[in-house]
């Protein structure tokens, strides 16, 4: 595939990192791959030991992975020095979608990190603006995510009592499908959905949720905002950021907070109508092609130092 005149080819690896012998599987795998640059763009940052180190470019979404297992020592060490130390030490370049995330690898990795560049997540240009009348009567709320920092419980509580329709897009623990029971929501659940299907899921909704509690980017606040719906996300970093005036902030941990936003945002149409056009500009600096620009300067500099022809896996 020709992208801005370079020649790229995606890459999949071909097991899920479960276990040592998948991981050496995986590493033997890339070991094999030729090209003059190579990107690891999904959370194998570990596949970085096996390619060349000044011609590898490693990006790093989050440090989920170290975020969920801090109180467990051993899976922390594995992770720490195989997915975030060891990759980011032999890197070529390594990039975060977000600042917050570049201070999180700093936090956790020390001076190792200090290079890391920030260069932001651009969503789909797929998505994009589609016209849809408010419903005032049972509005449709979005949630994309089901994981347990998706925040779901607290949102389900929140919304009890609400004339609503929640949409989950996502697996559903027998805790979550009980508590959606119990509180009366009525809601849809889906998984394993076609890009297209997601698509006309935003287009069909009147909000979408975000109020996650740890994320490295939020791509659900950008795609909304390009289709045109009002958002709901937490005021924390990096979706305060990402969000900037196009969404209504609330304290995730705040089961109140949320149900008054959700409120808001249902009865207060001036102030919806101002959410939404801001939505529609905030995307504007989160584009795909500018995505592509920042990484192109990136490929370049990489495959020029080396006397390359920009061709990249």
């Amino acid at each position: 595939m020709a992208t801005c005149g370079l020649q790229t080819m995606a890459v999949h690896l071909p097991h899920i990192s479960r276990g040592v012998r998948k991981v050496w599987q995986n590493l033997r795998f890339v070991k094999q791959l030729t090209a003059d640059v190579f990107h690891v763009t999904g959370d194998v940052h570990y596949v970085a030991l096996a390619l060349p180190a000044s011609r590898t470019i490693l990006t790093i979404h989050d440090c989920f992975l170290l975020e969920h297992n801090r109180h467990r020592p051993l899976r922390y060490a594995v992770f720490w020095l195989f997915w975030y130390y060891l990759p980011i030490c032999r890197a070529g370049v390594v990039t975060a979608v977000s600042e917050k995330t570049r201070q999180e690898l700093i936090n956790y990795v020390g001076r190792a990190a200090r290079h890391v560049q920030v260069i932001p997540n651009g969503y789909d240009p797929v998505f994009t603006p589609v016209d849809k009348p408010f419903c005032h009567a049972r509005p449709t709320l979005l949630q994309i995510g089901t994981a347990a920092h998706k925040n779901v419980p607290r949102l389900v509580k929140a919304i009890e009592g609400i004339c609503c329709t929640l949409i989950l897009v996502g697996p559903l623990s027998a805790e979550l499908l009980r508590e959606l029971g119990q509180r009366g929501i009525r809601y849809r659940n889906y998984v394993a959905l076609s890009r297209a299907d997601v698509i006309q899921l935003y287009a069909n909704c009147d909000i979408v949720t975000f109020v996650s509690t740890y994320e490295g980017f939020g791509l659900p606040i950008l795609e909304a905002n390009a289709v045109g719906r009002v958002v709901l996300t937490s005021d924390r970093s990096p979706m305060r950021e990402v969000a900037a005036d196009a969404a209504h902030l609330v304290n995730p941990t705040d089961t109140e907070a949320i149900r008054q936003g959700v409120l808001r945002l249902i009865r207060d149409d001036r102030y919806r109508q101002r959410l939404l056009g801001n939505g529609l500009q905030n995307a504007r600096r989160f584009t795909s092609a500018l995505a592509v620009q920042r990484y192109r300067k990136v490929y370049n500099d990489v495959s020029f130092t080396h006397g390359s022809t920009p061709s990249f896996s």
